[in-house]
């Protein structure tokens, strides 16, 4: 396999993330989400029903996506906001960067959003300087401790609450032994101090309606809906395939989305907005930014297109065997776990992440635990047929592979002496495949042999 310069961190981080205190780390906080899990089931007297009816209404929300987008434009025009078409990250950036630039250097503040991760949002206004906040309490901490988000909704998983104490006393002077209260309570009031700074709110989006141009954001904390309705500007960036048909299908998503990625019955801060504020207690103008970034080019793909109707719970990430051992961060991705190594490849380029489709045993719990009955192990599956086919490696790796055919289909070199068997495995298998695991004594005597004697 081919190793690009993703692949060479992914090995890296991987072997920096694989020790015993982080496992435990891992085990222990998974651990506690799958018990939640558990007791959320109770809310339903039938929730493979349930998700059965989420599979059927993602899947034709896909199916339909041209129209349903449409639709909602038309909609959401209708009311007063403005729709804009990304093909791909530079058009998001220079989309926001006109809308940005037209406020003369006002504060901007985003909310937590994987999509934000896609655009690169923190690099680029990180690059022009712009006056930039965290409005999450999770993407506070972290831009303190310089680093990406561990887990799509438990951002800080790989922190224990003194790590965080450490971290807001190194920055901020929060005294040390401070309690999660405490702690809490001090980033809140933070983030009320610089919503006085900020003229313009950048969101992410849970779902897109069709019917009534609105967008559905979801949060636990509030700190959203603050910004939004602090903001003069609300900007919205949503992936293509965020669009469902209308309002009723949130009876059967956002109940499932809430189980699967935290335990609760319901979240605790549901909201629609359908363009700006008439009233002067809103933002005057609204955009939603529609990024395609690859998303039609999976959309192509009859088998993989299913990855689309994620709904970005985290559930199955949680649930991952990989993940415990090596993290998020080795991912190098915004989205990571197992339905980030189907879209990664896809999105971000097969030549730099194919590694990522390695990544999986193929248990099959990611399928188990999908609100959304996403075959997440066949999708992987499919991407490395996809990567096979496509030939993405090197020519090395490939006369390895040839050689090793014929070795294996000749009698005389299968009976060839076991220290020269030893030698040519080592030249065909990569010396970091033993770095972990010890390699097998081959036996002294072939079958052939054997047979003989």
């Amino acid at each position: 396999m081919l190793m690009s310069e993703q692949s060479i961190k992914f090995k890296s981080d991987s072997n920096i993330a694989f020790n015993e205190e982080h496992w435990q780390k891992m085990n222990y906080n998974t651990g506690c989400y799958e018990k939640r899990f558990a007791n959320s089931q109770d809310h339903y007297d039938n929730l493979e029903l349930e998700r059965q009816r989420a599979y059927q209404l993602r899947n034709k929300s896909l199916l339909n996506m041209e129209k349903l987008l449409v639709d909602f434009e038309t909609h959401f025009k209708e009311n007063g906001g403005n729709v804009l078409w990304a093909r791909d990250v530079n058009d998001a950036q220079e989309m926001i960067l006109e809308i940005v630039n037209k406020r003369d250097n006002q504060g901007v503040i985003r909310s937590n959003s994987a999509v934000l991760d896609e655009i690169k949002l923190d690099a680029l206004f990180a690059d022009k300087k712009f006056p930039y906040y965290e409005g999450s309490i999770a993407r506070y901490i972290l831009k303190a401790a310089s680093q990406a988000p561990y887990h799509p909704v438990y951002h800080t998983l790989n922190f224990s609450k003194e790590e965080i104490n450490g971290v807001l006393n190194e920055h901020y002077k929060l005294k040390l032994g401070s309690t999660s209260k405490q702690m809490i309570s001090f980033i809140r009031y933070q983030i009320n101090q610089d919503l006085k700074k900020i003229d313009i709110c950048i969101t992410g989006a849970n779902f897109l309606l069709s019917d009534v141009g609105g967008v559905v954001l979801v949060e636990n904390e509030g700190n959203i809906l603050k910004s939004c309705t602090s903001a003069k500007i609300h900007i919205v960036v949503a992936g293509i395939d965020k669009v469902i048909s209308s309002v009723e299908d949130l009876s059967i998503v956002l109940p499932l989305l809430s189980a699967y990625a935290n335990g609760h019955g319901m979240t605790a801060v549901n909201s629609i907005t359908v363009g700006p504020s008439k009233n002067r207690q809103g933002p005057e103008q609204m955009y939603v930014i529609l990024l395609d970034n690859n998303r039609t080019n999976i959309l192509e793909n009859e088998v993989i297109r299913q990855s689309l109707s994620c709904i970005h719970c985290g559930a199955c990430i949680s649930v991952c065997p990989i993940y415990k051992n090596i993290g998020g961060n080795t991912y190098n991705a915004p989205y990571i776990g197992p339905i980030g190594s189907v879209m990664a490849p896809l999105m971000f380029g097969l030549e730099e992440y194919q590694h990522l489709a390695s990544l999986c045993s193929l248990c099959g719990r990611c399928t188990e635990v999908c609100p959304v009955k996403i075959p997440i192990e066949n999708l992987i599956i499919e991407n490395r047929c996809l990567i096979t086919e496509k030939r993405v490696g090197n020519a090395k790796y490939e006369a390895l592979v040839k050689s090793m055919i014929s070795h294996c289909k000749s009698r005389k070199k299968m009976d060839c002496p076991q220290w020269l068997k030893k030698l040519e495995i080592k030249q065909m298998v990569s010396k970091s495949a033993f770095t972990k695991r010890t390699m097998p004594e081959l036996a002294p005597k072939s079958f052939n042999q054997l047979s003989k004697e």
